[in-house]
């Protein structure tokens, strides 16, 4: 297992749902034995809320020089990075002991690019729960300017790790 992803792989549950999520995002963007290349995207992203009821979690993200292609707009590389992580975060809301507790990875990310987030831009990025069950689960993304048009969307279909009965 690699360093510096123990809130990803196995989230302390007894910890208030936005600590969970500020956990998992610190050890990524803080973990001194972690340097992947979806830190750069995270340091821009400001968590907001998070909601058990509407299983959701919502961020400010803005958009860096260092994020954007030749024409000054958001990346598709980098919007795919920063949605598969946040996207992540939905399911916080709604694990348990014994569900989604031991973490999960990418099956697929559909990603629809609607229209360019310029560098500067200050945008919402909204995830939530669509589905999730014992061996997969699925979450819709969006990053939105900051009245509600949508730039970037996306579903994450996710394979779901159960924890090792000893």
């Amino acid at each position: 297992m690699a360093k510096g992803i123990a809130a990803y792989n196995n989230p302390n549950l007894s910890l208030p749902i936005e600590e969970r999520i500020k956990a998992l995002i610190g050890e990524i963007i803080e973990s001194p034995d972690y340097a992947g290349f979806d830190v750069s995207g995270l340091k821009q992203c400001k968590f907001i809320s998070a909601s058990t009821e509407k299983q959701s979690t919502s961020w400010e993200l803005t958009i860096t020089d260092a994020l954007c292609n030749k024409s000054g707009n958001l990346h598709g590389g980098a919007a795919a990075t920063i949605l598969d992580t946040l996207t992540s975060t939905a399911l916080l809301t709604i694990a348990k002991p014994g569900f989604l507790d031991a973490g999960h990875v990418s099956r697929s990310l559909n990603t629809t690019y609607l229209r360019p987030a310029p560098s500067g831009m200050r945008c919402r990025v909204e995830c939530e729960v669509v589905a999730a069950g014992k061996n997969t689960a699925m979450v819709r993304g969006v990053i939105m300017t900051m009245d509600g048009k949508v730039c970037v969307h996306c579903a994450h279909d996710k394979a779901v790790f159960k924890k090792a009965k000893l």
